[in-house]
């Protein structure tokens, strides 16, 4: 390989490799061919639905991400310190659609939640289900009664199988 072919790799693995040389454009367009951007997510805020919880910021983080557990979503990508997590699998939506979810700490105990999605269905349904979820962990609501699936199972007498 010539010397003037291995310079030129060497500068542009450099560049490629290197938020600081070119600025954070070069990632975020590796990030968009890979899949991961969220940069989307971020420019739909605008048209976020939010809701406001009296609750420091960690709690509103970690309780959310319990949530969408409850509601077996996957969670494709977090990053808590940055402040969003991104879901799929909400039913009823494609399996692909991305729902961002952003926290933004207003005060030590007041946290602001931002539902954005490209999918104006996908964002009401996680908007409505994790809002609801949220209330109920921290007791602004009465638990949700259980699934059927989840009930003790009976016999002809209505008595619990053990």
């Amino acid at each position: 390989m010539s010397l003037n072919m291995r310079l030129f790799l060497i500068i542009a693995m450099g560049c490629l490799c290197s938020s600081c040389a070119v600025g954070d454009n070069t990632l975020e367009v590796g990030k968009t061919i890979w899949g991961s951007s969220t940069r989307v997510l971020e420019q739909a805020r605008d048209k976020a639905i939010t809701k406001t919880y009296d609750k420091p910021y960690w709690d509103c983080v970690h309780s959310a991400i319990a949530v969408a557990g409850k509601k077996h979503w996957v969670i494709f990508k977090k990053d808590e310190f940055k402040g969003y997590i991104v879901v799929m699998g909400v039913k009823g939506s494609v399996n692909t659609t991305e729902i961002g979810v952003f926290f933004d700490e207003l005060s030590d105990n007041q946290t602001r939640i931002e539902i954005s999605s490209l999918s104006t269905n996908a964002k009401r349904k996680v908007a409505k289900s994790l809002f609801h979820g949220l209330d109920v962990a921290f007791g602004f609501l009465p638990p949700d009664p259980p699934e059927p699936s989840e009930l003790p199972k009976t016999d002809q007498n209505t008595t619990p199988v053990q």
